[in-house]
Order: C-alpha cells, then structure tokens, then sequence
C-alpha cells in the first residue's frame, strides 16, 4: 500500500525548507482530484507557504547575499566551460582524446549537476565531483585538456560560498522569533495534517490523481532528505568526525 514517508521537518534549515515547501506547494497547485477537504488543505497550505516565503526573503536580505551570488555566477560559468570541454573532447575521433573527455564530463552526469539548484544542492554536488577530479586517473585528464586551473577556481569559490553562507545563517539566526518562527511553526503544522490527509486518503480513497501526486512529493522528501544528509555529512567531517568518501550511483 502506497504510503509518503516523511521526516521531522524541524531539523531542515530555513532555506533547505523553503526549498522543501515549495516543491510540495506546486505538487499541490497541479492536484487535479476533486476531495473537497484535501483541496482546502492545500489551500490553506498555499497561503501559509506564502507567508513563510516572505518571512524567509525578508531575512535572508544581507549584505553576504550579493557576494554569494557573484560568487555562484563565476562558479557557474567556469563549471559550463569545465563540462562543454570535456563533452567536447568526448566527440573527438581520437579514442584517447575522447576517453579524457568521458572521464570529466561522466561525473556531471553522476551527480546530477544542474546550475539552478539551490546553493546547498549545488555545493554539495560540485565536492562530490570535486573529489572524482582529485582522483590520480581524473587529474591527468584535466590536465591534458587544460581545465585543471579551472577546476581549482570552482573548488575554490564553492568553499568560499559555503562559508559565506554559513556566516550568513549565524548572522541571521536571531531572525528565528517573531513572525518567521510564527509562519514557521504554522506551516510545519500544515504541513504534517496534509501528509497525514493524504496518507489517510490513500487508504481509505485511493485513487490514480492522489496517488501520482503522493509519488511526487515523496520523490521531493527523499531529494530534500538527501540533501541534508549530504550537508550533515560535511558538517561532520568539518567538525573533525570521520567522513566516508563519496561514491558514484
């Protein structure tokens, strides 16, 4: 019996849960069933993510948040270099040559790399990768087509993002009273009765509309949820915990 599974959002950051909400209110928007309380819910929802997103725009405008996007532009740029070069040589006739290019342009494809995800999708990505090209087999590649240099700049700039985004959220952690806690905690309580309600549904009321839309937003827990596993993993080995590398699917 198909069930969504779902954690405590609580432990979710203010971005990673604007992303998380988000994506559930547009499963919500493009819900085609005719369950008049579960449409009301997702009303309900709708507004109250709304509320939330304003509350997270308001307190995430900082003097860090300009210099971030900079930094994530140029990031941007050398990394679509770094992967139109290796498709690139991946084309060539030579088999040699075109081995190089497989080998660097594979990882984006691994990882899934996409350069309008969130920041924290983006930088945990881009280490992921990061770590392939350190490999001794990767490093010669990069250097026979020359975009060593270029993907030290993008380790380089994502380390500075993700620091800059940490002193971002210390600087604005005092932002977690008033009306972001309130819109906040309201939201999360909306959140988990339509979890719940749908869960309910699919039980009681199955049918081809709710159940498609619950497959979708379990498909955005279990991003949202890699995500931050992702990003405590780091967090941890930051702290000097032991980290375990990174491997590819």
């Amino acid at each position: 019996m198909l069930q969504i599974s779902f954690p405590s959002v609580s432990k979710y950051d203010n971005a990673l849960y604007y992303s998380l909400i988000s994506a559930i209110d547009e499963r919500m928007t493009a819900y085609k069933g005719t369950e008049k309380q579960l449409t009301e819910l997702a009303s309900s929802f709708h507004t109250s993510c709304e509320r939330y997103a304003a509350a997270y725009k308001q307190s995430t405008k900082s003097f860090l948040t300009d210099t971030i996007a900079q930094k994530d532009s140029a990031r941007d740029k050398i990394t679509q270099v770094i992967e139109n070069v290796a498709r690139y040589w991946a084309e060539l006739p030579d088999d040699d040559d075109a081995l190089h290019g497989r080998h660097i342009s594979q990882p984006f494809k691994d990882f899934d790399y996409r350069r309008n995800e969130a920041l924290l999708a983006q930088n945990s990505k881009w280490q992921n990768i990061a770590q392939v090209f350190a490999k001794a087999e990767q490093a010669a590649d990069l250097a026979t087509m020359g975009l060593s240099t270029l993907v030290q700049k993008a380790n380089t700039l994502t380390q500075e993002i993700v620091d800059l985004m940490a002193q971002r959220n210390e600087d604005q952690s005092t932002y977690m009273v008033g009306e972001m806690k309130s819109a906040r905690t309201e939201n999360e309580a909306l959140f988990l009765q339509l979890m719940q309600y749908i869960n309910a549904l699919l039980v009681v009321s199955p049918t081809e509309a709710i159940e498609q839309t619950a497959q979708y937003i379990q498909q955005d827990l279990n991003k949202v949820e890699q995500q931050y596993q992702q990003s405590h993993k780091r967090k941890k080995a930051d702290d000097g915990a032991v980290e375990t590398p990174a491997t590819q699917e």
